[in-house]
C-alpha cells in the first residue's frame, strides 16, 4: 500500500508539553465532540496512565491514538488485564490516506514491544468492526451503547502476533512451492562486485524478465496487502494470482522502456523524478539527533523561530559565468543605482512579490540557504555575493519585521520539522553531488 508518509511519535504523560497536550486534546474534541456529538467528558484521568501516540504531518498534529496500560481501572468501570488501545482519531482533511491504518499498527507493534504476550483490547465502533478484524482483532461479547454509539469489545490475542512472512513461508511449505533460486547467479554477482551496486533481488527472487528479478520481498509485501483487505485472511490461490501480478506489471514497465517513455514522456519522467525526492527525504526518519542538538539549532536561528518575522526584499540572479557583471551590480546597487543593477541581472523565471512575506514563504521562493542570509541583513543593506552550484546571488533586504522569540519549550515542534527540513535539504544535495560523481557528467557549452 502506497501511504503518505506520517512522521510517529511515542510520549508518555509526563514527556507531553503543554502545547502537545493542548493540540491533542483540541484534535480530540473536533472528532469525537464536534464531529460524532459524543457527549461525555474527554479528559477522563485516564492520560496519565497511557502512552500517546502523535501523528505529525509537517508541524500539524493530524492523528493521535493512546494505549492505557494494563489493569488501569478506567472513569467508565473499565479495565482489561492488557493494554488498551483507544482515543483513534485522525484529522478530517486526511482520511483515506492510510494515517488510520499506521496509527494502529504502531500500537500493535508498541504493545508487543512493552507489554509482550497480553492480550490486546480495545472498545470499538460496531461499524469498524470489519476494520479492525484485518488486524488481528475478534469480537468479545455483545454490542453495547456507549456515549450514543454502537461499540464491541475487540481482543487481539497473543497467538495472532507473529510475522505475516511466518504466514506466507507456511503457506509455501504446504504447497512444497520452491522459488526460484539461482546459485550460478549468486555466484557471478558474488565475483563481479566492481559493479556500482549490488542488486539483492538477484540473491532471492521469485520471477524473472529478462535481466530483471522480482524480489521475494515484494512478493510477500503483495500477499501481505491482501491478507489484510480480506477477513477470511490469505488464500493458497493467492500465490499463483499474485506472482502473475506482478510478472504482467513489469512486462509493461519493460516495454514503457523498450519504446523510450522514460526519454520521451515527460509525465513518466516527473512521476519518477518525485518518487526518486520522497525516497531519498525519507532516510531523513533515520536520522538520529538529541534535544540538546534541536536546542543549539534553536539557538543558532533564533531570528528565523520568531514568531512571526517578515521580510520584504529583492533577489538579483546571474550566471556563474557573468561573476564581473554581479560584481558590477553589486557596485551599482552601493551606489543608489538599482536600475542599472537589475539590468545586469538574470532574468528569472519567478519573482519575490514585492511585499512583506513570512520568512516560512520567503523560504519557498529562495531556498533555505538564502532565507537565512537574509535573516542576518539589516533593512537597506546589500548582501556579499551568494554562490551556489551554477548561480551567483545578490539580496536587497528592504524591510524586516521580527517579532519577539518564543521559548524552545513552546514551539519544540516547530523547532523539531525545521531541523528535519535543513538536515532533509542537505540530505538531498549531498545525493545529488554524489550522483554527480558516481556517474559520467559531461556538460557541453552552449552559445
Amino acid at each position: 500500500m502506497n501511504f503518505k508518509q506520517y512522521h510517529f511519535y511515542w510520549k508518555s504523560f509526563s514527556e507531553l508539553s503543554s502545547i502537545e497536550l493542548y493540540d491533542l486534546l483540541n484534535l480530540r474534541q473536533q472528532v469525537f465532540v464536534e464531529e460524532q456529538e459524543c457527549a461525555y467528558i474527554d479528559a477522563d484521568y485516564s492520560d496519565q496512565h497511557s502512552d500517546h501516540l502523535l501523528a505529525y504531518d509537517g508541524s500539524q498534529l493530524v492523528g493521535y491514538l493512546r494505549i492505557v496500560k494494563p489493569n488501569f481501572k478506567m472513569n467508565d468501570g473499565k479495565q482489561y488485564s492488557g493494554p488498551s488501545i483507544g482515543r483513534i482519531v485522525n484529522h478530517t482533511s486526511k482520511r483515506n490516506e492510510g494515517l488510520g491504518f499506521n496509527l494502529i499498527n504502531e500500537a500493535i507493534k508498541k504493545c508487543n514491544q512493552i507489554y509482550p504476550n497480553q492480550v490486546i483490547s480495545i472498545s470499538a465502533q460496531h461499524r469498524l468492526q470489519n476494520y479492525y478484524e484485518r488486524f488481528g482483532f475478534s469480537a468479545v461479547g455483545d454490542v453495547y451503547l456507549e456515549d450514543g454509539i454502537d461499540h464491541i469489545k475487540m481482543t487481539l490475542k497473543s497467538e495472532l502476533k507473529y510475522s505475516f512472512s511466518e504466514k506466507v513461508s507456511n503457506i509455501l511449505k504446504t504447497r512444497n512451492v520452491y522459488l526460484f533460486g539461482g546459485l550460478l547467479i549468486s555466484g557471478y554477482l558474488i565475483l563481479n562486485t566492481f559493479i556500482k551496486d549490488i542488486n539483492e533481488d538477484a540473491f532471492n527472487w521469485v520471477a524473472k524478465i529478462d535481466n530483471t528479478y522480482i524480489s521475494k520481498s515484494k512478493f510477500e509485501n503483495y500477499l501481505e496487502s491482501i491478507g489484510e483487505s480480506r477477513k477470511g485472511g490469505l488464500l493458497e490461490k493467492d500465490i499463483d494470482m499474485v506472482l502473475d501480478k506482478l510478472i504482467d506489471e513489469e512486462l509493461l514497465i519493460q516495454r514503457a522502456i523498450d519504446l523510450g517513455m522514460l526519454e520521451t514522456d515527460s509525465q513518466v519522467r516527473s512521476v519518477i523524478i518525485q518518487k526518486m525526492i520522497e525516497s531519498i527525504l525519507s532516510e531523513i526518519d533515520n536520522l538520529s539527533y538529541s534535544d540538546q542538538d534541536l536546542k543549539n539549532f534553536y539557538i543558532s536561528n533564533k531570528d528565523f523561530f520568531a514568531s512571526s518575522p517578515k521580510l520584504q526584499l529583492v533577489k538579483l540572479s546571474f550566471d556563474k559565468s557573468s561573476l564581473n557583471s554581479a560584481k558590477k551590480a553589486q557596485e551599482y546597487i552601493l551606489d543608489g543605482d538599482f536600475v542599472s543593477a537589475k539590468k545586469l541581472a538574470r532574468n528569472d523565471v519567478i519573482d519575490l512579490p514585492n511585499a512583506l512575506l513570512p520568512a516560512t514563504k520567503v523560504r519557498e521562493y529562495i531556498g533555505p540557504k538564502l532565507t537565512e542570509i537574509a535573516m542576518q541583513l539589516e533593512p537597506g543593506s546589500v548582501s556579499e555575493l551568494i554562490t551556489d552550484t551554477d548561480s551567483v546571488h545578490l539580496l536587497i533586504l528592504l524591510k524586516k519585521e521580527v517579532s519577539v522569540t518564543q521559548e524552545f519549550n513552546e514551539i519544540s515542534e516547530q523547532v523539531r520539522n525545521e531541523f528535519l527540513k535543513r538536515e532533509g535539504d542537505k540530505l538531498f544535495l549531498e545525493y545529488l553531488e554524489n550522483l554527480r560523481s558516481w556517474y559520467d557528467v559531461t556538460k557541453k557549452q552552449t552559445s
